[in-house]
């Protein structure tokens, strides 16, 4: 079994809110991510899945150390990330790298962006000052730019082109993961493909570990090696790719998989409508399971009980009461 590398053990974290209207001047707390558990082993890609503002991308910071969980431990190599000491904790911020949603915001619009891809090589010492500029155009033309492009600055290139800046600039750091949080959402869906492809290209290059933060199965569906599907800040379901796209064990995934007119279409999956589109408030989470008020098969026990994250087959988990009733092979 391959080792862990980057790993989170019951991670919380919540935010204020201000209210408003009648609850004003109240204080109200978001629980962007619940006791969640999950680790990226050496070699592979874990997608993160869910729609938009399920917690995925507070997970995502919390497990790159951008964040501090409110209660819980994440841990690069078996160690707890808070604990470390300061050259492991230089080491760890250079292993784990991060790839953002929005490539124009993450660069400097300042800066050509041949000295952003070198900034973290003269950070981390990582070669010869006399080298500098030499490194950075072969990290440029391994992400599909050319040399000469060195001196441009951001406001000259497409996104699809500033995201493969970003994704040049993560890689310099020489990093062990690789985390990339929607990177192709904001892109034309002709780009999409050719991001995800080089993706997994330099995956397969730099030996890296991929965990890649998306609101579109479709596109975690051929590059993930597992996916976690996540729901009002909690994982709901764990599984290898390949069974979650055919034997999935939640309501909630089976929505999801369901809206993806491709699949849909071609594996036969059906579906009962929703009770509800409205995504309950995380700074007021249902009792019980917290995706009964929208699921089409909850009983009384789901307006009660919250379920468990239980293995259903091997390597498969899932948080339903209901799911050896409504999944039958």
């Amino acid at each position: 079994m391959s080792r862990s590398i980057l790993a989170a053990d019951r991670v919380s974290k919540s935010f204020d809110l201000k209210g408003s209207g009648l609850s004003a001047g109240n204080k109200l707390r978001l629980k962007a991510v619940d006791t969640v558990s999950l680790n990226l082993t050496a070699g592979e890609t874990l997608g993160i899945a869910g729609e938009s503002g399920c917690g995925k991308s507070t997970l995502a910071k919390l497990i790159s150390g951008l964040l501090q969980p409110d209660s819980g431990v994440v841990s690069f190599q078996g160690n707890d990330i808070r604990q470390l000491a300061a050259p492991d904790t230089r080491q760890f911020r250079r292993s784990v790298q991060m790839v953002f949603q929005d490539p124009f915001s993450s660069l400097n619009p300042r800066m050509r962006i041949g000295d952003t891809i070198a900034e973290p090589l003269l950070i981390h010492k990582l070669c010869d000052v006399d080298r500098i500029r030499e490194t950075s155009v072969n990290l440029m033309e391994q992400v599909g730019l050319s040399g000469d492009q060195y001196d441009r600055f951001p406001h000259e290139f497409s996104g699809g082109q500033r995201q493969r800046i970003g994704i040049a600039r993560a890689l310099a750091a020489r990093p062990a993961v690789l985390i990339a949080d929607e990177p192709v959402s904001s892109l034309d869906i002709s780009i999409q493909a050719q991001i995800i492809n080089l993706l997994q290209d330099l995956k397969q290059q730099h030996g890296l570990s991929l965990l890649m933060v998306s609101h579109d199965l479709g596109v975690l569906r051929h590059i993930c090696d597992r996916i976690a599907v996540m729901y009002l800040g909690a994982v709901v379901e764990l599984a290898p790719a390949s069974e979650l796209f055919t034997h999935c064990r939640h309501p909630y995934s089976q929505a999801l998989l369901a809206a993806i007119p491709s699949i849909h279409k071609n594996s036969g999956i059906s579906c009962r409508p929703l009770r509800s589109h409205d995504v309950p408030s995380a700074a007021n989470l249902p009792e019980g399971c917290r995706f009964h008020p929208r699921c089409p098969y909850a009983e009384e026990i789901c307006r009660k009980e919250s379920p468990m994250l239980q293995e259903q087959r091997p390597g498969h988990l899932a948080a339903c009461h209901l799911s050896d009733r409504i999944f039958t092979e």
